[in-house]
């Protein structure tokens, strides 16, 4: 007890050393509150025709403002690209060192800027006119995208602004000067010039010319723009912290594969988090809606960047990072932790967004008492997280991170709220109310306010004894805005004719029969007390601009609680979904290996009864596996079966299977042709040919390619060629070729390619029945097949009979290469008897519509 009892004590010592810092609060005060706030009527009014219009539009605001708020800079200069990039949202700063990429197809560029998403792109002129018009050409597909979903979504501004700035005017000089006068809220207090160049020394590598040559142009833009980019144009850019960004760990993947794999979808952005129950997400066909189980907004946001390649949190190959992962899932399986995992799942449902456009709010005093109400429950929320991770922290470094992420100034923040603001008092929403006993100010001025009543009864007396005639019967001290205390005669006896002018008092002005005069005890209170509401107010207002200041300053270390709090909310919905499915934790390696037991489709498999299947790549098996046999038998389920199970583990999520061991792969790269293709301004073959041509030309060792019926769009003889020569291109490589996964119909495809231990072909058990129907095993085997049974396949689709058997005549006629005979001419007699058997089969027979066929027909004939 003595030792709460004491923190209490030197909390409070910390509020008031914080409460009586000296500043011009008091002067800004004067300014942000206006005179017509004096008053009761009038404080009303403004609650009611200001405050409720312009919160009430916070939400939408926020909503239109989460997506793309990114101003992202780049400067390409020999072979080398430097960025920086600012999120107008959370106020970080984030900076990549100078890294080559060529001058060809400026891939690292291309990856940073879809990462990012930015909402803003700058840059300089001067460089290099291939490298404007690659940056032209990435804001130009992404404005057409977003043009292409604009009719599912409905945010807010979508089209990416290109700034070309004059290098005359932002050279590397001023740039680098710019640089060095960046002043950030976590650096130490009172830093002079030379400790703040020694701390931006520590986190900036000057040695990377490029890279601070973009700092500085993004911060003097940033600096001549903020009144257009920002929802504050009367306030400042601040600058939270600054952290480095490497693209050495990602994991490539592009926007084509996203689609292909089902991965995500645009209208399962995670603003729509809660989606339904279980049953549905199962349904749902994609990736993300099965993984979200997320119990906060800012989970959902993490899963969403974890698995979508918009940030720089996305699939990576950092095993350590991963192993990291795994090491919660793990934690949270154990039956003796199951407690534990409750108790942070509940905590987990307080958790709110924290940015930069919610912490204005609270700088501009428009806070409503539910904000500071979910404030306080975000930060309370992290603190028993970390309480609670705290025993465990020694075998989850996460934990550990979180622990470690709960600094003193938050502890602080917690109490100064429970201690500061009232919630329960019954006030306006609108109202931010301060508890008693928390500021002797603030205390003697509600004092003042409560024994106001008694006050003006003993002015009221006074002036009837000193200042006024007999004839003055009744009066009252009333307050008016703008005017102040003044005596207010409401009884005459006689009654006066005119206006009497009374020794002593100043007349001021008749309403409704009463004269108000401006006595000396009316002076007096003038001077004393004043409008006791609107000091009170700004005693307040001073009170919640110290805690919000105090708050704005250690924003940092919430914003970072908060990210690892979201972090581990996505791990707890990875773990649900290994406790339900009997998912297991992949062993990643950094070996050229695919190894998965009894692997599984983490989509299809609940659709239907799913066969497990095993994958054997790389590591002395075979690197390009080349899949035949009869449609429909599972061959494009297989494929992306195993591209999700190989991005999954790179998330860190466990994986369907009986065990995995999986080799860190560079990128996943697919040849899969999507509805969504139609919508582009090119064939289905072309789009092939451009996914054929990123996977020859960006696949590594340590890749993965999936290629799914390639060169179906074109001839027979021009798709074998192209076939043969895209694996033969692969196959050439020999221990440097990717994992290789095709799936094809093209028999002949074999015959074409060099004899090679990497190749292996492979096919799925099937049995043919006698009717010559097809039943599918969907079980991999080795073999090869050399028919793909359409015709089964389209039989069991309901298609007419008599077409497919015309099928099968021309097919049989094909393989001892002889011409179809031609079909008979139809007998115009015989086509009118078979429409009358199909209408008479039929349930809504309708008599005159079968003499209308026969006339018809006659007519014909």
């Amino acid at each position: 007890i003595c030792i709460s009892l004491m923190h209490i004590y030197c909390r409070q010592i910390h509020f008031e050393s914080i409460l009586n810092e000296s500043s011009s609060d008091e002067e800004e005060l004067n300014i942000n509150i206006p005179a017509s706030q004096s008053g009761v009527a009038a404080q009303k009014q403004q609650n009611i025709n200001g405050s409720t219009v312009q919160n009430d539009n916070f939400t939408d605001r926020d909503e239109a403002f989460t997506s793309s708020q990114i101003i992202l800079s780049m400067i390409w200069s020999n072979n080398q690209l430097g960025a920086a990039y600012y999120n107008i949202l959370t106020s970080e700063l984030f900076v990549m060192d100078d890294t080559y990429d060529d001058g060809v197809h400026f891939n690292i560029a291309k990856t940073l800027y879809k990462q990012c998403q930015p909402r803003y792109v700058i840059t300089i002129s001067g460089t290099s006119d291939e490298f404007l018009t690659a940056i032209e050409a990435l804001v130009m597909s992404e404005m057409s995208s977003d043009r292409s979903r604009s009719s599912g979504l409905s945010s807010g501004p979508s089209q990416v602004s290109l700034r070309v700035m004059r290098k005359r005017e932002h050279g590397f000089d001023r740039c680098y000067h710019r640089v060095r006068c960046l002043k950030l809220r976590s650096e130490p207090v009172n830093a002079n010039n030379v400790e703040r160049l020694i701390f931006l020394q520590g986190l900036l590598n000057f040695k990377s010319i490029v890279m601070i040559h973009a700092l500085g142009l993004l911060l003097i833009y940033i600096d001549q723009h903020w009144s257009n980019i920002s929802l504050d144009p009367s306030g400042r850019p601040g600058f939270v912290s600054l952290s480095s960004v490497t693209l050495r760990d990602i994991v490539m993947i592009d926007d084509d594969t996203y689609e292909a794999l089902n991965i995500v979808h645009a209208r399962h952005h995670p603003s729509l988090f809660k989606c339904g129950d279980a049953a549905a997400k199962k349904q749902s066909g994609s990736l993300f809606i099965l993984l979200n189980r997320c119990q906060s907004r800012p989970g959902a946001q993490f899963l969403w960047h974890v698995i979508l390649s918009k940030t720089l949190r996305h699939p990576i190959r950092n095993i350590e990072i991963l192993n990291e992962r795994f090491e919660v899932i793990d934690f949270c399986l154990n039956p003796d932790n199951h407690s534990i995992v409750e108790n942070l799942t509940s905590c987990l449902k307080h958790v709110y967004r924290l940015t930069n456009v919610i912490l204005d709010r609270y700088l501009a005093q428009q806070a409503k008492v539910s904000d500071w109400r979910r404030l306080h429950k975000t930060v309370s929320s992290i603190i028993y997280i970390a309480d609670i991770c705290e025993k465990h922290c020694k075998k989850v470094r996460l934990f550990h991170k979180i622990v470690s992420s709960i600094t003193n100034e938050v502890r602080y923040i917690k109490y100064f709220i429970e201690y500061i603001v009232d919630f329960g008092a019954k006030r306006s929403e609108h109202d931010f109310i301060v508890r008693a006993n928390v500021d002797s100010h603030l205390d003697n001025l509600h004092h003042v306010r409560s024994t106001l009543p008694e006050t003006l009864t003993q002015m009221v007396e006074k002036d009837m004894k000193e200042y006024l005639p007999a004839s003055v019967t009744t009066c009252k001290m009333v307050y008016i805005p703008n005017i102040g205390y003044l005596l207010a005669i409401t009884g005459w006896s006689p009654s006066p004719v005119d206006n009497v002018d009374l020794e002593n008092l100043e007349f001021k002005f008749v309403s409704n029969n009463i004269r108000y005069y401006k006595s000396p005890t009316a002076k007096e209170l003038d001077e004393t007390i004043g409008d006791i509401l609107l000091r009170i107010n700004k005693r307040e207002s001073y009170i919640m601009l110290k805690l919000v200041k105090y708050i704005n300053k250690h924003a940092a270390s919430i914003f970072n609680a908060i990210q690892l709090c979201a972090e581990l909310d996505t791990l707890l919905a990875f773990y649900v979904i290994a406790r339900e499915y009997n998912y297991v934790r992949p062993n990643m390696v950094n070996r050229q290996i695919i190894a998965i037991e009894q692997g599984r489709h983490p989509l299809q498999e609940f659709l239907t009864t799913f066969v497990p299947n095993d994958t054997y790549s790389g590591d002395e098996k075979s690197l390009v596996k080349i899949l035949t046999g009869p449609n429909a038998s599972g061959k494009s389920t297989y494929l992306k079966q195993v591209a999700l199970i190989v991005f999954m583990a790179h998330i860190g999520c466990f994986v369907p299977a009986k065990s995995a061991t999986i080799g860190i792969v560079t990128h996943i790269l697919t040849q899969i042709t999507s509805v969504d293709s139609i919508a582009l301004n090119t064939s289905m073959f072309l789009q092939d040919m451009r996914q054929i041509n990123s996977a020859l030309y960006a696949s590594t060792p340590n890749s993965i390619v999936i290629l799914d019926e390639f060169g179906n769009g074109t001839s027979e003889v021009s798709g074998l060629s192209l076939l043969a020569a895209v694996l033969n291109n692969f196959v050439e490589r020999a221990t440097d070729c990717p994992h290789i996964f095709v799936a094809t119909h093209m028999h002949r495809v074999m015959n074409m390619l060099p004899q090679s231990p990497i190749i292996e072909q492979q096919t799925f058990e099937f049995i043919t029945n006698e009717d010559g129907s097809v039943a599918y095993l969907y079980s991999l085997t080795r073999g090869h097949v050399a028919r793909s049974f359409a015709h089964a396949a389209a039989r069991s689709a309901g298609l007419d009979e008599k077409i497919i058997k015309r099928a099968l005549e021309v097919y049989e006629k094909f393989k001892i290469g002889e011409l179809p005979s031609r079909l008979p001419e139809a007998n115009g007699q015989d086509m009118a008897v078979d429409i009358i058997e199909r209408l008479l089969k039929a349930d809504d027979f309708n008599l005159e519509e079968l003499k209308t066929l026969i006339k018809s027909q006659n007519r014909q004939l």
